[in-house]
Parts: structure tokens; sequence; C-alpha cells
């Protein structure tokens, strides 16, 4: 597919009018979006990343056939994500030859890290070409800019992605936690190089929501056509049913938004109630509060059963009054609010470990399920 097939094909629903929500701009079958932080294979990812161990094949592959079956297209990375080892198992799953249909319609979104070190456009081409070898496609269908920090300006690396659009590379941008000026700035760059900003993903849940950061935001988006793509719909568990004190004290969203348990017990409280008039879980009814406010949800999964519990947000609608209602009672503890200090930390970060990662890929010790394969036998 090419940058310009992969162009229409974002477009062409917006286009009809047969939707106003932010997954028609895309071209999305159903609000929804699969995260795959988690599917890295190296010994980091089963060491450190997931508690209890790379994800095994098998299971992908059981949610992979769950959320196509759904109707389910949108599909996030990172070439971050395990040195690119997610990207790696995402190619293999969809390129296998003796799965048909539904497979064949995903739409791949992956992420450039703007680490200090890359400072121009052949960094930023390296990259795509790299995360299109790993995924096994000639194009990328959305192309994201993992968090908008950098001593080059947005300015430069949306030039970047226009080069590698002309070059049949990536379909369209994206931008990953950017606030309301950048996303401004972002598009108006992309109308001047010949480049779609067609999405911005962001922490977005009833944890931040009443942030004034994520409403500007919420607001530039909505004027600009933008869609926004939330993660953390659930507060990483702080908003489900199954929140233990255990699972408080090691939950890391307490420590990063500043949380006290106090904080979230009046808003668990609604949700608890409207699952229960609505028959779905706590988490559900997060997602769909999401949905509602033409937000798609990006949701990781570790198994088949939590992909059909995120699923079931799906097909049905929160009424107009208990949206309002959760509105009122949503917190104002967006990431968007984080000083740029941080924010560069965190991509400093980020950039070292995937550079860790990728060297424990590129020695043969990319794959630790390759050698448990053997013990799991037995």
């Amino acid at each position: 597919m090419t940058s310009s097939e992969t162009t229409s094909l974002l477009s062409s629903t917006a286009r009809n009018g047969e939707s106003q929500h932010g997954a028609a701009r895309l071209g999305l079958k159903v609000p929804f979006a699969i995260g795959t932080l988690q599917w890295g294979t190296t010994w980091i990812d089963d060491k450190i990343v997931n508690r209890t161990g790379c994800i095994p094949e098998e299971e992908c592959e059981f949610i992979v056939d769950a959320i196509t079956e759904a109707g389910v297209t949108l599909i996030d990375t990172a070439e971050g994500y395990g040195g690119g080892t997610s990207e790696k198992r995402l190619g293999r799953l969809f390129h296998d030859t003796t799965k048909e249909g539904t497979r064949q319609d995903v739409v791949f979104m992956t992420k450039f890290i703007p680490v200090f070190w890359r400072a121009f456009h052949s960094d930023f081409e390296w990259a795509v070409r790299h995360s299109c070898k790993r995924l096994q496609v000639d194009c990328i269908p959305i192309y994201l800019l993992h968090s908008p920090i950098h001593w080059r300006p947005i300015e430069y690396w949306v030039e970047a992605a226009a080069i590698c659009k002309r070059k049949d590379l990536l379909g369209a941008m994206g931008l990953s936690n950017a606030n309301a000026d950048e996303v401004r700035r972002a598009v108006s760059a992309g109308k001047q190089h010949g480049v779609e900003i067609v999405c911005n993903q962001v922490h977005y849940s009833l944890l931040a929501y009443n942030s004034k950061a994520l409403q500007e935001m919420e607001a530039t988006c909505r004027e600009l056509n933008v869609t926004i793509i939330g993660f953390s719909t659930i507060g990483q568990g702080l908003l489900t049913d199954n929140l233990t004190d255990e699972k408080w004290k090691s939950n890391k969203m307490p420590r990063i938004l500043r949380l006290q348990r106090s904080d979230i017990d009046p808003l668990r409280d609604a949700l608890k109630e409207l699952s229960g008039q609505y028959k779905k879980t706590m988490a559900q009814v997060a997602m769909n509060w999401c949905i509602q406010h033409e937000v798609v949800p990006l949701v990781g999964c570790r198994s088949l059963a939590q992909a059909k519990d995120s699923l079931g947000c799906l097909g049905w609608n929160l009424k107009p009054e208990d949206v309002q209602r959760l509105d009122k009672m949503a917190l104002d503890r967006s990431a968007l609010q984080s000083p740029p200090f941080r924010r560069a930390f965190f991509v400093t970060l980020f950039g070292i470990v995937n550079a860790i990662c990728r060297t424990l890929d590129y020695w043969g010790y990319g794959n630790v399920l390759l050698k448990k394969q053997p013990n799991q036998q037995k």
C-alpha cells in the first residue's frame, strides 16, 4: 500500500460524512485501538517491562484473532517497544500466510523517538525505513512523533515526515503527548510541507479530563480535525473493579499524578454505580465515556481475557446525563502539565532503553520466547 492509498483509506470515511466520531476520520470500523507496549520479547521486556514475563506468542495470536473479529483495525506500537521487537512480533502475526480476511485491514501506528542525538531528517527516515522492515510493510499508515520535546522545533520533524511521505514510506503523521500549541504548529507545518496530521495520542481519562491543558488540547484538536487517541483510559487499573490496596501501592500512576486514594474514591463509586446500571465493568464504563467524547481508547492487552473485557466498551452508549455526571467528577491530573524537563528525561531514558534492547536483539537475545519453548513443551 502506497502513501496515497493509505491517505485515501484514512480520510475516505470522513469525506463521506458517515460519522463525526474521531475514529471515522481515521477510517476505522470501530472506535478502539490495541497497544503493544508489553509485546516486546527482549530480556528487559521479560524481566522488567512485564512482571510476569513476556507474553507467549500463542496468547498474542488469540488476542489478534479476537480484536480483528470484533472489527478492530488500529494497532499501536513504537520503535522503542522492546527495541523494535514489538514491531517484529506484529510483523509476524499480521503476515501469517495461513491467516486471511480481517488481518489484512490492519492500520499500523508506530512512533519515532526524538532523542537529542537524533538531529537530522535522515535520522527520521532511517527510523521509518527500519520500522517498515520490522512490520513487514512498504508504507506505515500513521507515523507518530513520540513526545515533541527536542532542541529541533516540531516543524522540523513534520518536514521530515513530509519527505518520507513523498517517498511512499508513510501515509500520514501523528503526534504523541502534544499540547494545544504543539498540535496547532504541527498542523500548520503539515499544510505547508504536504503531510496531514491526523491524530494526537495522549493520556485521556477521568483522572485528567478537567485539566486546563487537556481541555485546551481537546478544543484545538476538534477545531483542526485531529483525532484524539487516549491511552491510560482506565488509569492503569485505578478505575477498574479489581483495584486492591496491594495493587494501589504497586501502581505507578498515583506517584506520577500525585494522587491519594481518597482523591479517586468518589469517582470510583460513581463508576461502580453506573457499571451496575449498564451491566458493564467499571473499565468498560470508563472507556465508553472516552468514546462519547469522540476519543479512540487505546488499550494495552496482555491476555485474551483482558482483550475480550476491553471490547465490552463497544456497541452501547452512556446516556448524555451520565456522561455529564462523570465529566463533573473527573480530576485534573494531566501529563500534559508536566514540566519540559520531565518530558525530556522520559524521552532520553526511553531512548537509552531502546538502544539497549536493540543491541540485545542484534546479538541474538531479542526473543527470549525462543529459549523458553523447550521448557514449555516438557
